[in-house]
C-alpha cells in the first residue's frame, strides 16, 4: 500500500501543474513575449521554461503565486540566453532588463483585474451581443461564417463589433477608474 502513495501523491502533484499551468499559460507567454524580440524565440524559451517549471514544481510552495514563481523562472532563463548571446550586437543593460522585468511583472499582474471587469462588463451586453462576441472570441470564428450564421451582411457585424468593442473599452475604463478611485 505504501508504494501507490507516492504515486498517487506524484499524480495529483502532475495535476495541480497542469492545472496552473493551464490557468497563467497566457500571461506566461505574454510575458516572455513581450521580452524576447520575435515569435519562434518566445515559443522556444516558453517550451524550455515549462519543462524547467514541471522539473522544478516540487519546489514550488503552495498558497503562494504561481504566476510570480514562474515568472522568475522565464526572468532568469531570459537573464542565461542573454549572457550566452553577448555577441549580439543589440544588447540591454541590466538595469534596463530588470526594469522591462517589472514593468511586464506589473502589465501582467494588472491582467487579472481588467480581465474580471472585463467579465463583468460582458455581462452588461444584450444577450444577441454577447452571442456574437461568443461565437468570435470563445468559438474563433470569422465574422463571414458568424454572417452567414446569423443571416447579417459582413459589413453590418463589423458595425456591431465595433460598437461592441467601444461599449465594453469604455464600460472597462470606467470601472477600472471607479476602483481606481475607491483605493
Amino acid at each position: 500500500m505504501e508504494s501507490s502513495a507516492p504515486s498517487e501523491n506524484g499524480q495529483s502533484q502532475n495535476e495541480e501543474f497542469v492545472r496552473l499551468l493551464l490557468l497563467h499559460q497566457k500571461r506566461i507567454y505574454g510575458f516572455i513575449l513581450a521580452m524576447v524580440p520575435n515569435y519562434a524565440d518566445a515559443e522556444d524559451l516558453f517550451q524550455q521554461v515549462v519543462m524547467i517549471m514541471c522539473r522544478r514544481f516540487g519546489d514550488f510552495e503552495p498558497g503562494t503565486s504561481f504566476l510570480a514563481w514562474a515568472l522568475q523562472i522565464a526572468r532568469y532563463e531570459l537573464n542565461n540566453i542573454r549572457k550566452t548571446q553577448r555577441r549580439s550586437r543589440v544588447q540591454f543593460s541590466s538595469q534596463t532588463m530588470d526594469m522591462l522585468f517589472e514593468q511586464a511583472c506589473r502589465q501582467v499582474s494588472g491582467i487579472d483585474q481588467r480581465i474580471g471587469v472585463l467579465e463583468e462588463c460582458l455581462k452588461k451586453l444584450e444577450p444577441a451581443d454577447r452571442a456574437l462576441v461568443y461565437r468570435r472570441y470563445e468559438q474563433g470564428m470569422k465574422i463571414k461564417e458568424i454572417a452567414q450564421q446569423v443571416g447579417r451582411s459582413v459589413y453590418s457585424l463589423y458595425r456591431g463589433f465595433n460598437r461592441i468593442h467601444l461599449f465594453l473599452r469604455h464600460c472597462v475604463n470606467t470601472q477600472l477608474e471607479a476602483e481606481r478611485g475607491k483605493s
